[in-house]
C-alpha cells in the first residue's frame, strides 16, 4: 500500500470515528430491573434467502418477492408485542436487558461497546409509539443495511409500518425518534446519519386515525414542493466553533415535544464560509409548514 493509500484509509478511520462521537452523545444506562427483565421480549429477525448475481443495493435486491414475504412475516410477529409489561418498561431499560444479558447495570466494557458502536440499538421510543431497527441480511450488507418499523399501540393492538426500507450506513448507531404535537396529531421524526458525506437527512409522519399506520407528513417547502423529508450536511463541531448561534445546530427541529419556530440545515456550497464549504438555511414555520427565509453564509 502506498503512501497516499495510507493516509487516506487513516483519515477514513478518523472521518467515521469523528462522525460516531459526533452523532452518539455519552448517555447514561439504567438498570435492568427483574421487572423489565421479565418484561423483555427478543425482536424477531428478518429471514431470506440472499439471490446470486443481484446486487445487494439495487432496487432489484429490494423489490424481491421473497424479501417482501419475508417483511410481511415480520411485520405480523411485531404485531403480536401486545404485553402491557413490554410496553410500560422504560425503553432504554429494556436495551440494557439486551445489552447486559440479565439483572443489573451496564459494566465498563459493555457501556464502552454501545459507545463505541459495537453493539446496534435496536428500540426506541416511548409508551405509546416504538420504533424497530432490524438488519436486513440481504441489503447493503457492507453497511449496516436495516429496516425501521414504527409501532403504535391502541386499544390493546399494535398496528405496525415500515418507516425505512433498505437503510444504510457507515455511522453505528445513526437512528433515532423524536415526537412532537401537532394540531392534536402526534407527528414522528426518524432521524438518520451518514457518512459521505458527512450528512443527516429526517424523515415525517403522522399516524392516521382510522388505520393508526404512519404516513409521511409534507412539513417543508423544498425548492418550490413539498416534502416530508429534509437534509443537513454536518457541521462538525458545535455552531459557536464557527461564530452561529448555539441554536443553529442541524435540523433541530423538534425539542422537548414541540416544533421549534425556525431551524438550521446546511449545504455544500463554493461561496460558503462556514468552515469554509458550508451554506446556511434558515427555516420559518408559517402555521402550516417550514419555509427557508435565506440562505446565510454564515
Amino acid at each position: 500500500m502506498n503512501k497516499t493509500r495510507l493516509l487516506l484509509a487513516a483519515f477514513t478511520i478518523l472521518l467515521f470515528s469523528s462522525i460516531n462521537i459526533y452523532c452518539q452523545p455519552r448517555r447514561t444506562w439504567p438498570a435492568c430491573t427483574e421487572a423489565t427483565l421479565a418484561a423483555f421480549k427478543p425482536l424477531p429477525k428478518l429471514e431470506y434467502d440472499c439471490p446470486e448475481g443481484v446486487a445487494d443495493y439495487s432496487d432489484e435486491m429490494l423489490k424481491l418477492p421473497a424479501r417482501l414475504a419475508a417483511i410481511r412475516k415480520l411485520e405480523s410477529s411485531l404485531r403480536q408485542f401486545v404485553s402491557p409489561a413490554w410496553w410500560s418498561a422504560n425503553v432504554d431499560s429494556l436495551n440494557s436487558c439486551e445489552i447486559h444479558g440479565g439483572v443489573g447495570r451496564l459494566s465498563d466494557e459493555e457501556k464502552k461497546k454501545v459507545d463505541d458502536g459495537d453493539f446496534e440499538l435496536k428500540l426506541f421510543g416511548n409508551h405509546q409509539m416504538r420504533l424497530v431497527l432490524l438488519a436486513d441480511p440481504c441489503v447493503s450488507t457492507e453497511w449496516s443495511g436495516s429496516n425501521a418499523f414504527l409501532l403504535v399501540r391502541k386499544e390493546g393492538k399494535v398496528f405496525v409500518s415500515q418507516v425505512l426500507d433498505g437503510y444504510a450506513s457507515r455511522i453505528a448507531n445513526s437512528v433515532g425518534v423524536d415526537f412532537a404535537n401537532l394540531n392534536g396529531q402526534t407527528l414522528v421524526e426518524v432521524s438518520t446519519a451518514n457518512s459521505f458525506p458527512p450528512s443527516l437527512d429526517n424523515h415525517y409522519f403522522v399516524v392516521d386515525p382510522e388505520t393508526n399506520k404512519a404516513v409521511p407528513k409534507k412539513l417543508f417547502k423544498i425548492d418550490n414542493k413539498m416534502s416530508s423529508d429534509i437534509y443537513s450536511d454536518m457541521l462538525m463541531g458545535d455552531p459557536k466553533d464557527f461564530g452561529l448561534p448555539k441554536d443553529a445546530t442541524e435540523l433541530n427541529i423538534i425539542r422537548q415535544g414541540r416544533l421549534m419556530p425556525t431551524f438550521s440545515a446546511y449545504e455544500q456550497s463554493e461561496h460558503g464560509k462556514i468552515d469554509a464549504r458550508l451554506a446556511r438555511i434558515i427555516y420559518r414555520w408559517n402555521g402550516r409548514f417550514y419555509v427557508p427565509v435565506n440562505k446565510a453564509r454564515r
